[in-house]
């Protein structure tokens, strides 16, 4: 018996993890700071302890997962309809691409930026186009005005903060691409929580902008919990293919404890930002690094000697992001870590131009 595979996932390239073997992790822009410890005393003290005995394990999530959607839209200031929940931003970038693709089977992105966009519209067979930043990272609007025009993409998807560069784009020229678009303007705020800019507020006066956001980057990678905020019609869509029961109870129940109480989650947050101001400065004053401005949790950095500080720094545990995108040749990602695993890992680069 031979697999009857698509022809067109014959040649699909898969995301494949970084490893996680290594003691110090800056790689996969996680938060340095573990909520465990403190969910477990929660717990404990009977403040999430009520929650997880009258939701059993051995029953099925609330399907309307709707005090987590009440929580979120008090938050964001709207309506619960407004809201769908996944797990991860990931499973959400699939479902627009199923539902929201529907005239002319194309989406359109950035070069350099997340690769989930490029990945899944491959899966699903959908023509990915992408416009390649400028030298400074930014959009490069004319093109992207004239792409829009020529190609009418069904979705547009914009990374800002963007990964991996770090960088917020142009507020006025997203307006402008929002503006000009017939199809859905998705913007992914997965990083919106260490930048100064949302465009939350622009929802009422666009239909055709949603907003993706996730618990990932604000200390919750392993719960698996995404959302997206758009108009009615596009929610009502999404739930038609959406998968049942696709948030955990455990998952559920730590969102809603940190909706309930975000400011907390918000002084880890600040600390983020004022190492990630801390680590760019020093950094800069190697005049080999290029070290690009950052609205994220992480820094964006080009090197000549990539490769060997990459090699260099996994024999000491450290591991770091890479690239095998050409555009991206001898650049690196470094995470910011707690103020310990930043001192390291600038301990290590010291080191390093020593020797070199």
């Amino acid at each position: 018996m031979s697999m009857r595979i698509k022809r067109h996932l014959k040649k699909l390239t898969p995301y494949i993890p970084d490893s996680i073997d290594y003691k110090i992790r800056l790689n996969a822009n996680e938060s340095p700071f573990n909520q465990t410890k403190k969910l477990l005393n929660k717990i404990k003290s009977g403040n999430l302890s009520t929650q997880l005995e009258d939701n059993s394990i051995n029953r099925y999530p609330d399907p309307s997962y709707s005090i987590l959607l009440n929580k979120i839209s008090r938050k964001y200031n709207v309506s619960t309809s407004n809201i769908v929940l996944s797990n991860g931003s990931d499973e959400l970038i699939l479902y627009l691409l199923m539902c929201l693709t529907g005239k002319t089977s194309r989406i359109l992105t950035f070069d350099p930026t997340f690769s989930m966009y490029q990945i899944l519209s491959e899966t699903l067979n959908i023509k990915c186009n992408r416009i390649p930043l400028d030298k400074n990272f930014d959009i490069p609007i004319n093109t992207t005005l004239k792409k829009i025009k020529e190609y009418d993409p069904d979705i547009i998807f914009i990374a800002s903060p963007n990964n991996p560069t770090a960088n917020s784009f142009s507020k006025e020229k997203i307006l402008k691409i929002i503006e000009k678009s017939n199809g859905l303007v998705v913007i992914d705020e997965a990083y919106g929580d260490y930048s100064k800019t949302s465009f939350i507020q622009q929802l009422s006066k666009y239909n055709n902008l949603a907003i993706l956001k996730t618990m990932s980057k604000v200390g919750f990678a392993s719960l698996r919990v995404g959302f997206l905020i758009a108009n009615l019609e596009a929610i009502k869509i999404i739930n038609k293919v959406r998968l049942p029961y696709n948030l955990s109870t455990l998952s559920n129940i730590i969102a809603q404890d940190f909706f309930d109480d975000d400011k907390k989650y918000i002084k880890d947050i600040q600390k983020i930002v004022n190492e990630r101001e801390r680590l760019s400065i020093l950094l800069k004053s190697y005049d080999k690094f290029i070290v690009y401005p950052s609205d994220s949790n992480f820094i964006f950095i080009k090197f000549s000697k990539t490769k060997s500080l990459y090699k260099y720094l996994q024999n000491h545990n450290i591991s770091i992001k890479v690239f095998g995108n050409p555009k991206l040749k001898d650049c690196f990602r470094v995470t910011i870590g707690t103020k310990k695993e930043n001192d390291l890992i600038l301990s290590c680069i010291k080191k390093f131009f020593d020797k070199n």
